[in-house]
């Protein structure tokens, strides 16, 4: 097993949490809204100079998640309260956010 493969994946709906156990007993704890604003996808980031576009402002504090669903073995992918579904969270992207994201 990879060590940027999650051993365990938990929606905490309630809380609005992700939470992600990694195999080296890691546990990152990331909130719905988090998760939305750093969507990678090439609406939300520009495709040429990798700024953020979409803002923090724009999203719903209470954004809820209304499915997950795996990218073949590398990968989640996220549909949101708001219409949107097209961003695909790497786990490389996932243990990114865990580390700069509390």
């Amino acid at each position: 097993m990879s060590a940027l493969t999650p051993s365990h994946l938990r929606t905490l709906r309630e809380q609005r949490i992700l939470e992600i156990d990694w195999p080296d007993q890691r546990t990152d704890r990331l909130t719905y809204f988090d998760l939305r604003c750093a969507c990678p996808c090439a609406v939300c980031v520009d495709e040429i100079s990798g700024r953020q576009i979409l803002q923090r402002e724009q999203i719903s504090p209470d954004i809820d998640l209304k499915g997950v669903g795996f990218v073949g073995n590398y990968a989640l992918r996220m549909e949101w309260s708001d219409g949107h579904s097209t961003g695909i969270f790497t786990w490389e992207r996932l243990r990114h956010l865990g580390e700069t994201v509390r």
